[in-house]
């Protein structure tokens, strides 16, 4: 398998499947397979491309024995966007030649921050409370973060349970009255100070600040956690 692509090898079938091979054989075809479709991903997809692939059981009225000869696959439906695909596995050349339809499923992922523990609401999240998972892209809907930077020292806003990905909207990197450094500059000249925060703010939300120093209120963007910034044009 090519190093360039991540993937996850799932699901080696039971030796059932395959009448009158070995277990071992039978998971030889098996990973043959799924080497097959995820070079077959990373040519389409780039190398970049995350899958996960599972292989399930050949159809039972099919009889398939060890291969002697030149085992090969093909894929029957060229869409490997497909969640539900499947792929023909043939042995030609041999004293006995068969093939059979291997039905596949294709599960694509991405990096996220998730929950390794438990969090409970209004609890500080630290780097023990999180990590970087491989999850299903159509779960991952809304603001999620792939850097746990984002997330350590923020607080959750409800209930988090183990293996759920964080989103957004479900901590907040300022809390209310939390003392947080407030920068504002122009990006070549930067002033900061502290400031107490007035409400609640999530990444990139405004929030409502008291500047410590000048006691005035302003409002400013959440940039990481407790920090504050104004863009100064």
């Amino acid at each position: 398998m090519k190093n360039i692509l991540t993937a996850m090898l799932l699901a080696a079938l039971p030796s059932c499947a395959f009448a009158g091979v070995s277990e071992d054989t039978a998971r030889e075809m098996t990973e043959f397979v799924q080497e097959y479709v995820m070079d077959k991903i990373a040519e389409e997809m780039g190398d970049e491309a995350h899958a996960e692939v599972t292989v399930s059981n050949l159809e039972k009225r099919l009889r398939v024995e060890e291969c002697d000869g030149d085992l090969a696959a093909e894929l029957n439906k060229k869409d490997l966007t497909r969640f539900s695909n499947s792929v023909t596995l043939s042995c030609a050349g041999g004293e006995k030649e068969w093939s059979a339809v291997v039905p596949i499923k294709i599960r694509y992922t991405a990096p996220a921050v998730t929950v390794v523990m438990a969090i409970s609401k209004n609890q500080t999240i630290t780097a023990d409370n999180v990590e970087i998972s491989y999850v299903d892209k159509k779960s991952l809907k809304g603001n999620f973060f792939t850097d746990t930077v984002l997330v350590v020292g923020s607080k959750s806003k409800r209930d988090l349970a183990a293996g759920s990905v964080i989103r957004n909207n479900q901590i907040c990197l300022v809390c209310k009255d939390d003392i947080v450094d407030l920068e504002a500059g122009t990006g070549e000249v930067t002033i900061k100070v502290q400031a107490r925060a007035l409400q609640d703010g999530s990444l990139n939300s405004n929030v409502r600040v008291t500047n410590l120093i000048s006691n005035k209120d302003v409002t400013g963007r959440v940039v990481g956690v407790k920090q504050v910034r104004i863009d100064v044009k």
